[in-house]
């Protein structure tokens, strides 16, 4: 299995994305309700629940709303501030009590560096990781000064891919036929060091940049959301 060294990839295309207008919520996540995430809803309007229904909202500034059912009325009836894309990805982990305070800081208890771009797949410790919806895999990792082995299996053990992590090098693009499903585990092994990390697939009618970050915080993708931010404040 042949494998390529990836290129710097940079969060432009999600954070050139228009936000959305203040008075505006995106769906996150919906259930008992007509409404698929991505769609947007005017926060100052009347919504109406039936019992049992629930619903996730994301506002311009970062602020999440969740409703449950029965439920007869506007979800966020005073206007959101319009934050620009760095402080409402700000907002948005301060809720999860993320910390945020220092965007450059690796959370409590996790180990390794701050990731060097969003969408890259951190392979030296297990957890989730999360993808727009077509973007192509890039793994990232630590760099070696000579040849090292790596092995890639799904949780099922249905198929196993072997190669070489590239030498003096970070990252590594996987090719086209590898594949990476949406929610899937797979066992990734560089140089004898075991990580299982979880795909997520950001849903491709999810286009809205906050919204997005919403989705990946609720996957745990915390630190893809602490390199977006940072991205975004400079």
């Amino acid at each position: 299995m042949r494998f390529a060294p990836a290129l710097a990839l940079t969060a432009a295309l999600l954070l050139a994305a228009p936000l959305v207008s203040a008075n505006e919520l995106v769906v996150l996540d919906a259930k008992g309700v007509d409404l698929a995430p991505g769609a947007k809803v005017d926060g100052t309007a009347k919504l109406t629940l039936a019992a049992g229904a629930r619903l996730t909202l994301v506002a311009a500034d970062g602020r999440t709303i969740k409703l449950k059912g029965p439920y007869d009325d506007s979800p966020a009836p005073g206007q959101a501030e319009q934050a620009n894309m760095g402080d409402a990805l700000k907002n948005l982990m301060s809720q999860r009590g993320s910390g945020t305070a220092q965007l450059g800081v690796v959370r409590a208890g996790s180990e390794g560096a701050d990731l060097p771009e969003p969408w890259v797949l951190d392979v030296a410790r297990s957890g989730p990781r999360c993808l727009p919806a077509n973007a192509a895999p890039v793994l990232w990792g630590p760099r070696f000064g000579e040849a090292t082995e790596l092995k890639i299996e799904p949780a099922d053990r249905s198929w196993r891919a072997k190669g070489s992590w590239p030498i003096d090098q970070d990252r590594l693009a996987l090719p086209p036929s590898i594949p990476i499903s949406d929610g899937t585990t797979y066992q990734v092994d560089v140089g004898g060091n075991p990580a299982a990390i979880v795909v997520f697939r950001i849903p491709a009618a999810l286009a809205d940049p906050v919204a997005q970050a919403a989705w990946m915080l609720e996957k745990g993708c915390e630190d893809q959301v602490r390199a977006l931010a940072r991205v975004a404040s400079r």
